[in-house]
Formats: structure tokens, C-alpha cells, sequence
């Protein structure tokens, strides 16, 4: 299996999952294939909605069906997930097959990814019966790892208790599972106990390794979808698509509408475009039309999601969908717990302003970083906006440039460019950097570009931050000493960096643990000389992880 990210925003991740040469991006939706009653085939979802990844159930093809291949006989070329019964085992206490058998049975029908007999602790279950349970659950995926000829899931459960979350996560890690499912969380999604959920999502993540997709068991609601994946959920599977349509109910990203109580169809998705809400609920394909819809709707809301995380405006998003519902709201409150993980994973400078939405803005990682970083800055903070104080240099800078009333032809001079350059590259930096350098304006009367002979540096118009020419990195890595704002590549890579290819993870073998991703950083071979600079695309914590993708996008190499 491949996974490799291309684009992140909080936990949140746009990546590539590869498995059996066959890929899948991701977050993605993986829907639920009953085989007794496929309301929609795969086929169809294919055509429909590019579906490349489904998910069924192995142990109704073990007790209802004859099947030698499931892709033929789902007839369906993409990736195939398989639960292992362990539904059917929380539903009624006991099911009639081993974890051995399951997983022997997987393997013989070729699904992509399988998933052991997990047993699946329902929430506020005693302590005791939890972590009876979990540690049957880890004996089993030990076993399973073993006998699984190809990718495995290794489910996550502890029911509520986040001690037994943290040990599952830790103990699971271990025996090198492909994905991470977060099980046992339906009762908490059908209770609308978001708040509990955000916290077992986030203590999984900060315990499971960061390069390994999580994937949420049972998620399949467009509802929770946004914070999910802002905490660091990839892969959400459901049937509510099919059973909800069944029970004539309405999916969309707000909420759930009952048919029977509606007036309108408030989507323009084919099926609404197409049916009048009388017409729609006249039809004898009725059951089939409304999942049609449901599954516009989620996968409607899984798109949406990722290209906020293109734009780096996940939380500007994620901050729109929380006001759908009460819970959502505080769920999100659980952030300010774990600011010090998601800070070190979330990326610190970002191609759209900070939006504020509300008190909630506050509790972004992001802000306490910033915070910490303004320390840098000896200026007197002298303008506020509802977020920071900070110096009158900063107004235009990422993320000081919210919801600001300076007056447009506010401009920098070379003491307020020192402090752009303390609070990206450090305290005092600034000085030394800009000592005999000339300015040049941009046609808006900006300053652009900072000159000593040769171009330095450019002062971004987007965010207000320096970017580094070659000789703008010679400079700054005379000024800073090793290792700050240092990435150290492998003296392998050394000859391809020069010719100005991007570093590669895999040969990243040393870096300043106290960077951020999307910083402007100097790339150094092992003995500190100097290759280049450009954009660290991986946070520390991934690049520890991570042997594929792109470390940093070279933006200039030196000319030896």
C-alpha cells in the first residue's frame, strides 16, 4: 500500500491511497454494498459518482453467497473493502465463525482490504467489560496479521474510555496495520454525541502513526463529515444512503429532512433537478431516487471539503458547518485540548486569510502558535483586530490581515520590513538580513523586492512573507545558526536538489523540530552547506513517518 499526501489543513489531508495498483484519493466516501440488495450497484456508482473504492460484507458472502472473486462478483474493478462480521456480533451478541475463518475466507475471495473480528465495545459499557473486550480485540488483530495475505485493517476500540483509546492505538501500532479504523462509534453518531466522538478521533490520531489513513466506522452522515476530516478522519464508510432512503428520509450537509414533511427539494443535484418533490414521491423508483440523492449529497460534501483543503481553508469551512448544529459546535470546543498536537501537524502559513467567525476562531491552533511567534517581535503591539495585538508592521501579514480597517495605502518601510523578517525567520534576524539592501515597489506602491546587488528575497502580495532567492538563502544561512529553519537532505540527494528537483521525504534525514509546514525553509547536505531554499511541505512529526511525497518544493538551488 502507497499513501502519500498532497495537500493538508489542520488534521485534514488531501492524499493518494494505492492498493493492488488500483488508486483512490482521499477523504473519501466508501459506500456500503449489501449483496442481498445492492439499491444502487457499484456499477452504477461508478458511472454516476467515479466511485473507485466500496466496501461489503464478508460475512454475509460467507453465509448468503457462493463467491470465488468479489469483484466479479459485485462487478466492480476499483478497491474493495470487507467488514468482518463485527456488526452483526454488536447487533446480536454472537456470530457463527472464527477470526481465522474470516480472515482465511477474505483471502480467498481477493478483497483489497480486509478486516478481522474485531469485537466492537457499544459506548458506557463498564470500564472492566471494555478492556476485556479490547484486549480480545488485540489478540486478534495479532492473529490476523499474521494469516492476512495482503492489506488488513486494524480497528481501534475502548468504547468511551479515552485511556483504552490511547492503549488500543499504541498496542495496534505496533503490528503495522495498513489502515486505522475508529469502531464502535454509530451509537455515538445516532446520539448526536459529536463531543465524545471529536475526542476519541483525536486521541486516536495523536497515538497512531501519521502516516497510516484513519478511516471512521459507520460515518456515512454529510452532517459530520467536515470536522471529522479537520481531526484527521480519511475514509468514512455507510449505508445511511440506502437506509435512509428506505425510511424516506432526505440527506443533506445541515441535516437530516423527512420527505413526507417537505415542500420543496432544496438541491439542484440531477435528481432534484430532474423530479418535482410530488413527482419524486410518486414514483415507483422512489426508494432508489432518494438514495441516488443521499449519495450527490455526501459525495457533493466530501468534494467541498477537499477543495478547502486545496485552498488551506479548512477551518474557514469547517467553522461554516458547526453552526448547522448545536452539538457540532461544542464537539469543536474539544480542539483547545489538543492544541499542542494538531499545532505541530497543522500547517502555519496558508493561501487564504484567517476568517473570523466567531469566539470559536479563537481556539485554532494556529492563533496559540502565532502567539508564541509574535514573542519574536520586539515592536510595541500597536493595532488589534478580534483575534491578536500586534505591531502596525503586521497588518498585512498572514495571519494579522483579518477583518482589518488600515487604510489601503498603508505601506512598509525598512524598520517594519525587520519586523515581517523577526516574526517569519527569528528575533533579530531582520537587522542583519535587510543591512544594505534597497527596496523596490511593486506597481500598487508596495514593497515587492528587497535588492543587495542581487534580488534577496520577494515580500509575497498574498500573505506579507518573505520568499528566498538563492542568494537570499546564502545570506540567511550565514545569519541563522544550524539547525534553525534547516531542512538536512541525504548526501544521495545532493546532486538532484542541485539541479533543482524537490527533496523528497525519504532522503529528508534531519530538520529544525520547531518548523512548521508551508514555512520557507534553507535545505543543507549533511555538512550544513548550503543547497537551497523553498516550501517545507510535511510537518516535523510527518517527515519522521512518511517515506513518500515531497518534503520540500524547492523553489531555488545554489550555484556551486
Amino acid at each position: 500500500m502507497i499513501f502519500e499526501t498532497k495537500a493538508k489543513d489542520g488534521l485534514g489531508r488531501i492524499a493518494k491511497l494505492s492498493i493492488n495498483g488500483k488508486n483512490v484519493e482521499t477523504p473519501c466516501l466508501m459506500p456500503v454494498i449489501n449483496p442481498n440488495l445492492p439499491l444502487v450497484t457499484p456499477k452504477e456508482m461508478k458511472k454516476l459518482f467515479k466511485t473507485d473504492i466500496i466496501i461489503t460484507n464478508s460475512y454475509i458472502l460467507y453465509k448468503s453467497f457462493n463467491v470465488e472473486n468479489v469483484h466479479k462478483f459485485l462487478d466492480f474493478d476499483g478497491v474493495i473493502a470487507t467488514d468482518s462480521g463485527s456488526f452483526q456480533l454488536m447487533q446480536y451478541g454472537d456470530i457463527d465463525i472464527t477470526n481465522k475463518e474470516i480472515i482465511e475466507y477474505q483471502n480467498k475471495i481477493g478483497v483489497d482490504i480486509a478486516t478481522f473480528l474485531d469485537i466492537p465495545t457499544k459506548p458506557y459499557v463498564p470500564y472492566e467489560k471494555a478492556k476485556r473486550d479490547l484486549e480480545t480485540t488485540i489478540e486478534r488483530g495479532e492473529e490476523a496479521r499474521m494469516l492476512r495475505e495482503g492489506e488488513l485493517n486494524g480497528t481501534i476500540q475502548g468504547s468511551n474510555y479515552l485511556d483504552l483509546r490511547k492503549y488500543a492505538s499504541l498496542r495496534m501500532s505496533l503490528y503495522d496495520f495498513d489502515i486505522y479504523p475508529i469502531g464502535a462509534v454509530v451509537p455515538l453518531l445516532m446520539k448526536y454525541d459529536f463531543s465524545q466522538l471529536a475526542e476519541i478521533i483525536l486521541t486516536c490520531k495523536k497515538y497512531l502513526p501519521i502516516n497510516k489513513p484513519v478511516h471512521l466506522f459507520g460515518a456515512g452522515h454529510p452532517l459530520t463529515f467536515a470536522l471529522a476530516v479537520l481531526l484527521g478522519c480519511d475514509l468514512f464508510d455507510s449505508a445511511a444512503y440506502a437506509l435512509y432512503a428506505n425510511d424516506d428520509r432526505y440527506l443533506t450537509a445541515y441535516g437530516t429532512k423527512n420527505l413526507n414533511e417537505m415542500k420543496y427539494l432544496p438541491c439542484s443535484c440531477p435528481i432534484c433537478s430532474q423530479y418535482t418533490l410530488e413527482e419524486l414521491k410518486a414514483s415507483e423508483e422512489k426508494t432508489k431516487l432518494l438514495a441516488l440523492h443521499n449519495l450527490y449529497a455526501t459525495y457533493g460534501e466530501i468534494k467541498k471539503i477537499k477543495e478547502s483543503i486545496h485552498e488551506n481553508s479548512l477551518w474557514n469551512f469547517v467553522e461554516s458547518r458547526i453552526r448547522n448544529h448545536p452539538r457540532l459546535y461544542y464537539a469543536y470546543k474539544k480542539i483547545k485540548k489538543y492544541t499542542d498536537f494538531i499545532s505541530t501537524i497543522d500547517p502555519f502559513i496558508k493561501k487564504t486569510s484567517l476568517f473570523y467567525t466567531g469566539e470559536e476562531t479563537k481556539m485554532r491552533p494556529l492563533v496559540t502558535e502565532t502567539k508564541k511567534r509574535l514573542k519574536r517581535v520586539s515592536k510595541k503591539k500597536d493595532m488589534s483586530n478580534p483575534v491578536f495585538k500586534y505591531p502596525k508592521a503586521l497588518s498585512f501579514t498572514f495571519p494579522f490581515n483579518i477583518e482589518t480597517d488600515m487604510d489601503s495605502d498603508f505601506d512598509s518601510d525598512v524598520e517594519s520590513l525587520e519586523t515581517i523578517f523577526d516574526y517569519q525567520f527569528g528575533r533579530k534576524t531582520g537587522k542583519k538580513f535587510l543591512k544594505e539592501t534597497t527596496v523596490k515597489k511593486s506597481k500598487t506602491n508596495r514593497i515587492r523586492y528587497i535588492y543587495r546587488k542581487d534580488l534577496l528575497a520577494t515580500l509575497r502580495a498574498r500573505d506579507n512573507l518573505f520568499t528566498l532567492t538563492s542568494e537570499g538563502a546564502k545570506r540567511l544561512h550565514k545569519i541563522l545558526k544550524y539547525p534553525h529553519y534547516r531542512v538536512m537532505a541525504s548526501e544521495e540527494a545532493v546532486p538532484f536538489i542541485l539541479e533543482g528537483r524537490d527533496l523528497l521525504s525519504k532522503f529528508a534525514v534531519s530538520w529544525d523540530t520547531g518548523l512548521r509546514a508551508y514555512e520557507e525553509v534553507l535545505v543543507i547536505d549533511p555538512n550544513d552547506s548550503l543547497l537551497g531554499a523553498g516550501t517545507l511541505m510535511l510537518s516535523p512529526i510527518e517527515l519522521e513517518y512518511f517515506e513518500r511525497g515531497v518534503a520540500v518544493k524547492m523553489r531555488t538551488a545554489v550555484k556551486l
